[in-house]
């Protein structure tokens, strides 16, 4: 009896430091969103030049992951997660080299 009642503490014990991880690391990025913003406008800058492209780099590893995934299920052999890899970053590759493009 006493071994079940440790165990299920141990388990909220988890679940509540995964939660209060995922808190301070929200926190800790919207703080330091804003205080990049306050520098920009200190320095008379525009600050929506902090804005980022995370979200569009997290889908196209996601898109080519998942193109990797279904390729390497045509091709012989055990290596999934290699040709996954492998195309997430080509994707990324390929987005940078568009954006530095762009940029110009």
């Amino acid at each position: 009896m006493n071994n079940q009642f440790l165990g299920s503490s141990f388990l909220v014990l988890l679940i509540v430091l995964i939660l209060l991880t995922i808190f301070g690391i929200v926190y800790i990025y919207v703080t330091s969103k804003t205080k990049e913003r306050m520098a920009l406008i200190e320095k008379g800058m525009d600050p929506n030049l902090a804005k980022s492209d995370f979200w569009i780099q997290v889908g196209i590893i996601a898109a080519g992951s998942a193109l990797g995934l279904i390729v390497s299920d045509m091709i012989p052999g055990g290596y999934g997660p290699l040709v996954a890899i492998l195309f997430a970053g080509a994707g990324l590759v390929i987005y940078n080299i568009f954006r530095k493009s762009k940029a110009k």
